[in-house]
């Protein structure tokens, strides 16, 4: 059985069965669980109901591989490596396959505030060669809120994209929609631009960049509305991988598409986002 540390009333230090370090939260409000590997939310449910996010009961946790599910840290870059950076680096970034520093845990009137850092490192800079401070905020309390915010610590422009890779916890897809994304969507399994007219129905496999998403999107399931509020972002990402790539997937069961939604506040803009020199960009996002 793992030690427990107590670091204040509502939260603790344990491991994961494989090791990795683990905060346990449990406070007035909610239960959560966050892993130093990757900065990585694993859970969080408010008393009382039903949680808000999805773990994949295949999710690897080797300390290596990324974790599928909870809400994975996508930085300095999202999805596959871009040219600027060198093709062929881990999809995603490196910011949720490295372990993080806690800095800082405390307990107040609105819950337990979480502070991790990572910073560059021999093993970040052979993957991108840049001076930063990553540093990730999460309030645990009757919502969950993170803030994710890059701080250039070199002499020259950094360039990123990233995501706060929201995997949301739904009843069944039949009974979910998605309004606030905005009309004009990328549509990266077709690679074509497309417009959404009235709510979005998850009835297909999806991963679509929505370009003009207002600050909160909503997402009903069934009885149960949960928003989810961005901000310091350019667009919001939506994905379900549907049943023939759910399949494909290793660490995800091939009936999970049942159960999860991603719903992401990210920054995709083709170039990237430049932070000047001493400068810093925080993306968002509260969910609730």
């Amino acid at each position: 059985m793992s030690a427990v540390r107590s670091l204040t009333q509502h939260v603790s230090l344990t491991q994961t069965d494989s090791g990795l370090p683990l905060l346990k939260v449990d406070n007035a409000f909610a239960r959560a669980e966050i892993t130093l590997f990757g900065a990585h939310v694993l859970s969080y449910q408010r008393h009382g109901e039903a949680p808000l996010l999805w773990l994949s009961d295949k999710a690897i946790f080797d300390g290596v591989q990324p974790i599928r599910g909870g809400i994975p840290l996508c930085w300095p870059w999202f999805g596959p490596s871009p040219a600027r950076v060198g093709l062929g680096k881990p999809s995603h970034g490196f910011a949720r396959i490295c372990t993080w520093t806690l800095d800082g845990v405390s307990d107040h009137v609105d819950g337990s505030l979480i502070h991790l850092s990572l910073k560059d490192s021999e093993q970040t800079r052979a993957l991108w060669d840049h001076a930063f401070e990553l540093e990730l905020d999460i309030l645990v309390g009757k919502e969950l809120s993170l803030v994710m915010t890059t701080r250039n610590t070199g002499t020259t422009e950094l360039v990123y994209n990233g995501a706060l890779h929201t995997y949301l916890q739904i009843g069944a897809p039949e009974q979910v929609t998605v309004t606030g994304l905005g009309e004009p969507y990328f549509d990266k399994l077709s690679g074509a631009m497309a417009s959404q007219h009235g709510p979005l129905a998850v009835d297909r496999a999806m991963d679509r960049i929505y370009q003009a998403p207002e600050a909160v999107i909503k997402v009903r399931d069934g009885d149960r509305m949960i928003e989810v509020i961005n901000g310091g972002h350019d667009s919001a990402v939506v994905w379900n991988p549907w049943i023939e790539n759910s399949a494909k997937i290793v660490d995800m069961s091939d009936d999970g598409y049942l159960t999860m939604l991603c719903v992401e506040s990210t920054v995709t803009v083709a170039d990237g986002l430049v932070v000047a020199p001493d400068e810093e960009h925080s993306l968002t996002t509260v969910i609730r």
